[in-house]
């Protein structure tokens, strides 16, 4: 078994490195499990998306770093109005929703890119504030942790019906994968984050042929005439 746990996650069993890879790997997985789910417009996704941010970073801000909820909290927040969001849609089905896509404007792209400042200045935290952000060697930090926020913004332009938020979910994937594999990653992190970059393009994909919303007011219109 410890041999095994070795294989996955580059780390002895029982060593706080080793929990952290192997519950960031959980929170991986989850987040894969999210994007299948939300592919087929399932509320379930929300709830594997939120547990999948509970099982990786607010688990290990509170047992390891409480400093660290000042950006797990954030993660869990958009989690969950990702789920208020999809709410808003139309059931068409037991947990399915009629979700209809939005126009990709000015505005998502704002909202995309203050999202993603945003959120990986939480995450970098006192390194930021301290000035090690700016050191020579951090710049594996800086892709992983701007991939990473560009992953978490992915899901609310998602929630919000904008398909092109599934490319910028494989392409902040991708980069994540990019950043983590010069630095011999743990297999199972890898292989979960290769997973993430197929889950995304499959929604991009699975979404194809959703309705617009201007279509989709069109033949509310028309149907509700005499």
């Amino acid at each position: 078994m410890e041999e095994l746990f070795f294989n996955l996650f580059s780390q002895l069993p029982g060593t706080q490195s080793g929990t952290q890879v192997a519950l960031f790997s959980l929170s991986a997985l989850l987040s894969v499990i999210a994007c299948l789910l939300l592919a087929h417009r399932n509320d379930l996704g929300w709830w594997a998306q939120m547990l999948s941010v509970f099982a990786g970073p607010l688990v290990i801000a509170l047992q390891y770093d409480l400093k660290l909820l000042i950006y797990a909290l954030p993660y869990f927040i958009l989690a969950a109005f990702g789920l208020w969001r999809f709410s808003r849609y139309e059931f068409q089905g037991k947990f399915t929703r009629k979700v209809t896509l939005g126009t990709f404007g000015p505005g998502a792209w704002a909202l995309s890119v203050i999202l993603v400042a945003v959120l990986t200045a939480l995450h970098l935290g006192e390194m930021l504030t301290s000035g090690f952000a700016f050191t020579a060697g951090t710049s594996v930090i800086w892709v992983s942790f701007l991939s990473e926020a560009l992953v978490i913004t992915s899901f609310v332009l998602i929630a919000c019906g904008w398909r092109p938020g599934w490319l910028l979910m494989a392409l902040g994937s991708l980069a994540y994968v990019v950043a983590i594999f010069s630095n011999n990653p743990a297999l199972a992190l890898l292989g979960t984050w290769v997973f993430m970059v197929l889950a995304s393009l499959y929604g991009w994909w699975a979404w194809r042929k959703l309705p617009r919303r201007t279509d989709a007011a069109a033949e509310a219109a028309l149907e509700t005439q005499p």
